[in-house]
């Protein structure tokens, strides 16, 4: 599909966000997609992981059930993702330039380029977040950044209240 399906697309199929959305209840083939696109968006360098090395998703799951994420970048995300995969199906069986070039196109549109800066966004997060958040796994790319770590780490999370 080209562009201007994208653009209509993301216009007439918006979902409605539960606000008790859990992400076991999103379909595996939007965190596939939001995959896809992410490992082209921060690929694998000589010294830095590629978004699923880090966790980007794995993140993004552990994340999204918390009362304090944002619900519109929710809605965003995962509406994204479907019109993305409607669109562009020839994008997960492209090769990398292929998958650049669609992304590329995607990126023309204002959805879409809202689209992909949140995914961005995201994985930024999710790669210099601490590992107890479920990106960074194995603290990659702290590793990679060559980044020391603040302490105390967090022993639990979003502040909740530790047993002494």
């Amino acid at each position: 599909m080209k562009r201007r399906t994208f653009l209509k697309l993301s216009t007439i199929s918006p979902i409605l966000i539960d606000t008790y959305l859990l992400a076991k209840d999103v379909d595996d083939e939007v965190w596939k997609t939001i995959q896809e696109v992410q490992n082209i968006l921060m690929p694998k360098t000589g010294k830095m992981p590629s978004a699923k090395e880090f966790g980007s998703v794995a993140y993004l799951k552990q994340n999204i059930d918390h009362k304090t994420f944002d619900k519109d970048d929710l809605e965003l995300i995962l509406n994204g993702a479907k019109v993305f995969k409607e669109s562009f199906p020839e994008f997960f069986k492209a090769l990398k330039k292929e998958k650049l070039k669609i992304i590329k196109q995607a990126n023309e549109s204002e959805y879409g380029n809202t689209w992909l800066n949140i995914l961005v966004y995201y994985a930024i997060e999710a790669m210099l977040s601490d590992p107890i958040y479920g990106g960074n796994k194995f603290q990659s790319a702290w590793m990679a950044l060559k980044h020391k770590a603040g302490n105390p780490r967090p022993k639990k999370k979003y502040g909740a209240k530790i047993d002494l």
